[in-house]
């Protein structure tokens, strides 16, 4: 009994007890829309796009917040200055390139079938990513190769090495492995930095078209095989044409 001469009200035990609505556990934090992968890759393909079409020089980081979906200060939170973030784009595609190329597989393989190899899983991803040429063309113009030499000189020296190992056992002809590699290279990718300009060779569509892309892989892979292997065994014309480099 109480002082007024009510009965004591009983407390309930701890493990009687049972939260009111109001009193219930709050719910878990809802899981964040972006998580800090998805938005990093998402800024470094927005930025890919555009550094390939206007280079760094031209880009402005407003318009890869907007193709992000983000805003500059969240780019500015992954990426000190837009450098920073132009040489991940750089980077990342020379780890994407050379995870597709392969380059320890090339090295094991006897050099014709390493450089059919070779020029094939380059045009594949030329193919898949026809950008990449415009970007690495705008890196040599504006740039002067400062940030594509970081990592990019692996796929000429790979190319190179190749063509060395072609010429010491006699399956290429008599060449310089430097020279002949920036050709070959040239030979891939020169359709996708000017495709814009070669448009009077065939019609629009047909020109933009997929199928224009793998009939330049076949065409490619034809020229720089017929032009790398050595000739075969017997006599040799002359070649009228060789250049009197005496006289430049």
């Amino acid at each position: 009994m109480n002082a007024i001469g009510r009965p004591l009200r009983k407390e309930p035990s701890m493990a009687s007890r049972t939260p009111s609505p109001r009193q219930k556990a709050a719910p878990a934090p809802r899981k964040a829309v972006r998580d800090s992968v998805a938005t990093r890759s998402a800024i470094l393909d927005s930025a890919e796009q555009i550094f390939a079409r206007d280079g760094l020089r031209s880009t402005r980081t407003e318009e890869i917040a907007a193709g992000s979906g983000v805003t500059k200060a969240m780019i500015h939170y992954y990426f000190d200055t837009k450098e920073a973030l132009y040489q991940a784009v750089l980077d990342r595609v020379f780890q994407d390139r050379e995870q597709g190329m392969d380059f320890s597989s090339l090295r094991k393989l006897p050099p014709v079938d390493a450089l059919h190899a070779f020029v094939e899983r380059l045009l594949q991803q030329m193919v898949a990513k026809p950008h990449l040429g415009p970007l690495f063309a705008l890196e040599n113009i504006q740039n002067d190769g400062a940030f594509y030499n970081r990592n990019g000189g692996k796929l000429y020296r790979t190319l190179a090495d190749i063509l060395e190992r072609g010429v010491a056992d006699g399956s290429f002809r008599q060449q310089d492995p430097g020279h002949a590699a920036v050709n070959i290279m040239g030979a891939c990718v020169h359709f996708f930095n000017v495709s814009s300009n070669i448009r009077t060779l065939w019609p629009k569509d047909k020109a933009d078209s997929t199928a224009s892309m793998i009939n330049h892989w076949r065409a490619v892979v034809e020229f720089v095989m017929c032009a790398v292997l050595a000739p075969p065994p017997g006599p040799r014309a002359r070649n009228p044409r060789q250049p009197r480099l005496a006289a430049l």
